[in-house]
């Protein structure tokens, strides 16, 4: 898991990633928040079931974000929340639309024809 943590540091800190989220065990935080805290980089910890956590950290203004609708777990995000989370951990804009039309009523509410 430290491997994971470390690469998404990496890309965060290089700018190739504006946000990561890291799902771990909660003993393994002793270790990642240090290397946060020195690139002064932003962070919140959502707790888990099973002693498990998601470290979300990146640039400050995602993290804030983050921060606004993570009151809920992620199963329970609407169809935008969960598209505004995935453009902020930089997943494919172009696969977050596609999921973002499947999982709401997107698809219906615009079914005008197109010019």
């Amino acid at each position: 898991m430290m491997r994971v943590f470390s690469t998404y540091l990496y890309e965060v800190l290089k700018g190739t990633k504006p946000a990561a989220l890291v799902t771990c065990e909660e003993n393994l935080l002793g270790q990642m928040l240090p290397k946060l805290q020195k690139e002064n980089l932003r962070y919140f910890i959502q707790s888990l079931p099973n002693s498990k956590v998601n470290i979300f950290f990146g640039a400050k203004e995602c993290i804030e974000i983050v921060e606004n609708f993570l009151n809920k777990p992620m199963c329970k995000f609407s169809p935008f929340e969960d598209f505004i989370l995935g453009a902020i951990l930089g997943y494919d804009i172009k696969l977050q639309c596609k999921r973002l039309l499947k999982r709401s009523d997107v698809n219906q509410e615009n079914n005008s024809t197109a010019v």
